[in-house]
């Protein structure tokens, strides 16, 4: 059997809402994409194959799915036209779909099973035509049923069709509070209830009430309150004294001191209420915003701001670099060791020289005053691997990505309050979402004469 998948883009208009510019089959149910429901159902059910097809662009969900090595299963894509009947794309896919039965999810709908039932010999036995108890055109098998096979019981079966902001809510608290053990989900779960990903700073005064669901990248503060029926993406920081009870923090979405969410669906900047659909944008961005960054016209702009900057401050630190190197080396008073670090470059890695420079003396004082250690970053400018300010990068052995580009100098510095790496992650997340051009040259400003202050750099 094989399996296609049909998604139309006038059918999900509300998961804007949540996500705009993400592919519905992307969107995050308790931290999993929803695609991945249905590749493990239909692999449940006996298919061999899987092809999605949508009336708009799939890259980014052809980017996560791949080929389907990951499941052990072929998946391939296809685009229909938005007037495309169910007829009209199973005739455009006929090599796909010929000498086979196919199971057919049409819509965007989620279907409860159960990952311990068995679904291959009843779905094997199944007549053709829409699935009993499920509506015209959203699960459907063609073909004839295989004669020697035996289900000797109906599986737990049944489905939800998306349709508006709340059934989306309503979904994944049920799945929070029931049925957590019916389903693959991503993180570990020492305990019953409570699945926590990789990378989660979780500090010593921050609770946890049961059921939670936390994704990976994600820093909870001192006096913070999680749960219960709290479901955190991926890259969210929950900053202090904060509380998150019956509600989903999507991606990439910073929480802000002392706010309390409850029954709601924040998303970057906006707090959704899942009863009504409302939808509040919150302006200061202290108490709530994305930690994101968009690409565009304006993140080019910076990149070239950026990139002026650097070339031109090597053209003022060339001399004093080439002359004291040289001599605070031969005096012990600098040693250099190359890091692997993430890249600002989209899956790249960049070495970079680490420096650590001891303030003995004028000369010393004078090179941490230049700057001197980061002046071999600043042609990693250039090249795009790094920005002039931005986050600190992240070395490649801590196993996780940093969502901001690094910086040669990162904005906790230019903040100077920072006493952690913690405290700095929350700065640097910050400014990197709300930067601009005039921001950004008085950091680096501030980030320059702070540096100056120090006793010894590394």
């Amino acid at each position: 059997m094989k399996t296609i998948i049909i998604t139309k883009k006038l059918d999900y208009p509300w998961l804007h809402d949540i996500l705009p510019g993400h592919h519905p089959l992307l969107v995050p149910l308790c931290n999993k994409p929803f695609v991945e429901f249905l590749i493990d159902f239909s692999i449940l059910a006996g298919s061999t194959a899987i092809r999605i097809i949508s009336d708009e662009a799939v890259n980014d969900v052809e980017k996560f799915c791949e080929k389907g090595d990951r499941w052990g299963i072929d998946i391939s894509y296809a685009n229909s036209l938005p007037s495309d009947s169910l007829h009209k794309i199973l005739e455009k896919n006929s090599r796909f779909c010929s000498d086979q039965r196919i199971m057919i999810i049409n819509n965007i709908l989620f279907i409860h099973y159960n990952k311990n039932a068995d679904y291959r010999s009843y779905f094997a036995s199944l007549p053709s035509g829409d699935l009993p108890g499920f509506g015209k055109k959203t699960l459907s098998l063609t073909g004839s049923p295989i004669a020697s096979a035996n289900s000797r019981e109906t599986p737990p079966l049944s489905m939800v069709v998306l349709g508006s902001v709340g059934q989306y809510y309503q979904l994944a608290e049920d799945l929070l509070h029931n049925r957590l053990l019916h389903y693959v989900l991503p993180g570990y779960n020492n305990e019953a209830g409570c699945y926590i990903g990789r990378n989660v700073v979780i500090q010593k005064s921050a609770k946890i009430i049961k059921p939670v669901i936390i994704g990976n990248n994600v820093q909870i503060l001192a006096g913070s309150v999680i749960g219960p029926a709290a479901i955190i993406g991926n890259n969210v920081i929950v900053d202090r004294n904060s509380s998150v009870a019956s509600s989903i923090v999507m991606d990439n979405t910073f929480i802000g001191e002392e706010l309390e969410v409850e029954n709601k669906i924040a998303s970057g900047n906006v707090l959704i209420d899942p009863e009504s659909g409302h939808s509040l944008t919150m302006e200061d961005p202290h108490l709530l915003s994305s930690i994101s960054q968009t690409i565009g016209s304006a993140t080019l702009f910076l990149r070239i701001v950026h990139s002026c900057i650097a070339a031109s401050l090597i053209i003022i630190l060339l001399l004093p670099y080439l002359f004291l190197r040289p001599i605070l080396e031969s005096r012990g008073s600098w040693s250099t060791k190359q890091i692997l670090y993430y890249s600002a470059k989209p899956r790249c890695k960049v070495s970079l020289p680490v420096t650590t420079l001891r303030k003995k003396g004028l000369l010393s004082t004078l090179a941490i005053f230049f700057s001197l250690d980061r002046f071999l970053w600043l042609f990693k400018v250039l090249s795009g691997h790094l920005d002039i300010i931005g986050s600190r990068p992240i070395e490649v052995t801590q196993r996780s990505k940093t969502h901001h580009r690094p910086g040669v100098f990162n904005y906790a510095e230019a903040e100077d309050w920072p006493q952690n790496d913690i405290d700095s992650d929350i700065v640097n997340h910050y400014y990197a979402v709300h930067s601009n051009f005039f921001k950004d040259i008085a950091m680096i400003q501030k980030a320059l004469f702070n540096r100056i202050h120090q006793e010894d750099t590394v």
